[in-house]
């Protein structure tokens, strides 16, 4: 294994964190609960509460996949194994559906894009060959109806945003992508991005088919009124950080190409006119 003592007793240590939190979650915040009894219906919640309520469900499984699969990755590193690491992004780190999904069972990522998404095609064909690959998944998962909306819901949100991606990628962009006004526009559709991915998962893992409707209603409210707009400044305001983040992690990058640090943590940076997209 390429790690260190030094560096494997702190992996160890944000492991141990990781466990702490999870379970000081579970005791404080009781939203996993609400969702995987079904109480959030009788409860009567509005909107708000809702979405922050699904908001900590998502990071609950999140947090608790990260524990699971770096439990047995420090067994392996223990072992003198280095196994990839299955999470290399936190959940609140994520403003595009493509990125996510890179860093969220990377492991498994990889196997899909071996197996399935090459042998289907590749990139020339990425808009169609996402549908069969996450119905794979789906079913890979569960059959169950609510998974399969999942993922035709997450691969419906995908083309609109591999449109924009191609857009901004094109030479008439090239003289905007410096600008403030480019830099707001891609922490809008971020934000919209962030919206959509989080109502797929909704839908898989927390409210379910039947409650699609039921969430709805909610936000054709009044509550839910107020909710919409704020959630959406809210995803933009942070989208603004993760392009903060993404930005000094590319410099870092450059810094280590141009004093000869070149490793597998360091990988080569991304055309920096494209960081956001």
């Amino acid at each position: 294994t390429a790690y260190p003592p030094r560096t494997l007793a702190l992996y160890l240590l944000r492991l141990a964190v990781s466990f702490l939190a999870i379970e000081a979650l579970c005791h404080l915040i009781h939203a996993p609960a609400l969702a995987s009894s079904g109480l959030w219906r009788p409860a009567r919640l509005s909107a708000t509460e809702l979405g922050v309520a699904s908001f900590w469900v998502l990071n609950f499984m999140w947090l608790k996949f990260l524990v699971i699969w770096r439990f047995f990755r420090s067994w392996a590193l223990i072992d003198g194994i280095e196994s990839p690491e299955n999470i290399c992004k936190c959940v609140n780190n994520n403003y595009d559906i493509e990125g996510f999904w890179k860093n969220w069972h990377s492991s498994f990522n990889r196997w899909l894009v071996r197996y399935l998404y090459i042998p289907l095609g590749g990139s020339r064909y990425k808009a169609l060959n996402i549908w069969p690959i996450f119905t794979f998944v789906a079913i890979w998962h569960d059959l169950h109806p609510r998974l399969l909306l999942w993922a035709w819901l997450t691969c419906a949100f995908a083309g609109p945003e591999m449109a924009a991606k191609w857009i901004a990628r094109s030479p008439n962009v090239r003289p905007y992508r410096d600008t403030w006004q480019y830099r707001h526009m891609c922490a809008a559709g971020a934000a919209i991005n962030i919206m959509v991915l989080m109502a797929a998962n909704l839908v898989g893992f927390v409210v379910g088919v039947d409650g699609v409707h039921h969430f709805g209603l909610l936000l054709v409210s009044s509550s839910g009124a107020l909710f919409l707009p704020a959630t959406l400044v809210t995803f933009f305001s942070a989208a603004q950080i993760m392009f903060e983040i993404q930005e000094n992690k590319v410099m870092s990058q450059s810094k280590a190409l141009t004093k000869g640090d070149i490793t597998e943590k360091y990988p080569e940076p991304q055309e920096n006119c494209v960081k956001y997209t």
